[in-house]
């Protein structure tokens, strides 16, 4: 790729892959955005532009939309790890709810192919998505990765609460209100 989408092989592979394909074609209302566009994490802050909220947009990378509502996920920039795949993705919410999604990004690709909203519960996924088997296709020759399994993908979304939940929400309480930090504390439990 001449002109890279991101700093992360990753997404860079993911977004030729998007491009070939098109948006919601393999993942229920996953859409690639600009990486690291912030005007994506507006509406969290009553006032974007205060200086004491600049370290909330810092630590924050937001990548794509998560649903087709407007919810999106970021990466959570906790620590200066150089290898930003690495990074936790956070689920941010358009209603304000909010959660660690998964541990990586490499989780995370394991998880669009079958993520699905309530109302598609009972359908098959390969018919909504007429490009998902072959994002499966290129998810095992890119990573050697494969979606996982019903208690599989509850497990992946358990072990990144457990792990990053308790700092994520300790860190997010300094930019939001308690109700948000208690929502996700719940979560924990």
């Amino acid at each position: 790729m001449d002109n890279p989408y991101s700093p992360i092989p990753e997404l860079n592979l993911l977004r030729k892959f998007d491009d070939r394909f098109g948006t919601h074609s393999y993942a229920d209302g996953f859409e690639l955005l600009d990486y690291d566009d912030k005007n994506e994490l507006k509406g969290w802050l009553d006032d974007p532009k205060n200086p004491s909220h600049a370290e909330f947009f810092e630590q924050l990378i937001p990548f794509a939309h998560a649903t087709c509502s407007g919810s999106s996920y970021a990466l959570w920039r906790l620590d200066d790890r150089a290898d930003l795949a690495d990074l936790p993705v956070v689920f941010l919410g358009y209603e304000g709810d909010v959660w660690i999604h998964a541990r990586n990004l490499r989780e995370l690709l394991r998880l669009l192919p079958v993520a699905r909203d309530v109302a598609y519960e009972d359908e098959d996924l390969d018919e909504l998505f007429p490009a998902r088997q072959q994002y499966l296709t290129w998810l095992e020759r890119n990573f050697g990765l494969t979606a996982p399994g019903q208690d599989e993908e509850v497990a992946i979304g358990k072990a990144a609460m457990c792990a990053f939940g308790p700092p994520f929400a300790t860190w997010l309480a300094q930019f939001t209100d308690q109700g948000v930090v208690d929502d996700l504390v719940r979560l924990l439990d």
